[in-house]
């Protein structure tokens, strides 16, 4: 009897070690591109963390008055993931910072705002001739994955103010000096460079006809 349940006692140890084993191998396969995708994730949003920091700064030096300038380097940081590209568009006010990357969470092939609240006035939606102070930001942050890519923009906008002292319509106008192409990452130099004012048919013409006066604060961008 005794022999008997020692054997009993035996085999549920060789049992167990098994089932225990089984379940070891099956969280080590199925667990390993889990987490290879959490951390292919933090590392794209240390990339994200970047851009939102470049976005940020531009609008503290426009803030901040002429004269005031900041810098920010754009490399990836210790990420893996390598920017192929920042492009400077000054004459639609966006910048675009490409990165190399296979996987993302946000849908492919399409914009997807991560800063601002809607599409209006934007190159991607060419809807509205501005968006409304209190209602909305004038720089927006848009994502699109496509490929083997993701693209990161940054674009400023129209912004029009009902109780504005001087011209209603506002705008961050960027300028690009030297550099406007990068290949790979860069450091970012911006400078606010003044304030212009265009008043009559130098303004901002609607689509309805109408001109309104506009300041543009210039921020002098350059990709070194």
């Amino acid at each position: 009897m005794l022999s008997r349940k020692a054997q009993i006692q035996a085999v549920t140890v060789v049992l167990l070690t098994g089932l225990t084993v089984g379940v070891a191998s099956v969280v080590y396969v199925w667990g390993e591109p889990i987490l290879d995708k959490r951390e292919s994730q933090v590392g794209l949003d240390s990339v994200e963390q970047d851009v939102l920091t470049l976005r940020e700064e531009i609008l503290r030096v426009s803030e901040a008055g002429e004269g005031a300038a900041a810098n920010v380097e754009m490399d990836g940081g210790e990420s893996d993931f390598d920017i192929e590209m920042i492009r400077v568009e000054d004459s639609i006010d966006y910048i675009d910072i490409v990165v190399d990357a296979s996987e993302s969470e946000y849908p492919d092939g399409r914009w997807t705002l991560l800063k601002g609240d809607n599409q209006r006035n934007l190159s991607i939606s060419n809807t509205g001739d501005y968006v409304l102070e209190g209602e909305d930001e004038q720089s927006v942050l848009l994502v699109r994955p496509q490929s083997s890519v993701i693209t990161y923009r940054i674009e400023f906008r129209n912004i029009y103010s009902e109780n504005a002292e001087g011209a209603p319509v506002e705008k961050i106008d960027l300028i690009s000096r030297g550099g406007d192409v990068s290949s790979g990452g860069a450091e970012v130099y911006v400078t606010n460079t003044g304030t212009e004012v265009d008043t009559g048919e130098d303004g901002l013409t609607l689509s309805s006809g109408q001109t309104l006066d506009r300041s543009r604060t210039e921020i002098e961008v350059d990709l070194r």
